[in-house]
């Protein structure tokens, strides 16, 4: 039927989210424009998650799988998509919980460094952040204090005694 459509398009969305909340959060300390939108990405996450409730996406994709006359999977769409692939046994329910646990320590120490950064605390502190939340982007370059060759005086030839 024609229910798989949906059912693959929430599943796409959905898997687009979860990479954006791992990988956005040192994008958005990186570049501080994404940081609105990684936020608007992580409350709704954060709050379904907090209350225990099942995913809403899942939920329906669930739905219209059932609908295109398919069986749904067990489990919830991390098992599904990015365990079960490599690990074919899945999760269980304490692994889910340690998954969860650590996206959210790591993420938390990205948003802080991005948090420290812009409040101007100091580079050791912010390096130690970085180090901490497994930094893989090179250090920016520093700005050179040297003016420009332009406007440096020109050297004079040595002159002899």
């Amino acid at each position: 039927m024609w229910a798989w459509a949906p059912a693959i398009a929430i599943a796409l969305v959905h898997g687009l989210g979860i990479v954006f909340l791992i990988v956005g959060a040192p994008l958005s300390a990186w570049k501080p424009r994404l940081m609105r939108w990684y936020l608007l990405v992580l409350a709704p996450t954060a709050a379904i998650n907090l209350a225990g409730q099942a995913c809403p996406l899942t939920v329906w994709e669930k739905h219209f799988w059932r609908l295109a006359g398919e069986t749904p999977y067990r489990g919830g769409f991390v098992s599904r998509y990015f365990v079960e692939p490599f690990h074919a046994p899945g999760l269980r329910p304490g692994d889910e919980t340690m998954i969860l646990v650590a996206v959210v320590a790591w993420c938390a120490l990205w948003l802080l460094y991005a948090a420290a950064r812009r409040l101007g605390v100091s580079r050791s502190v912010l390096r130690i952040l970085r180090r901490c939340a497994g930094d893989s982007w090179p250090y920016r370059r520093r700005r050179s204090s040297r003016r420009p060759a332009e406007a440096r005086p020109a050297t004079q030839p040595m002159q002899s005694l």
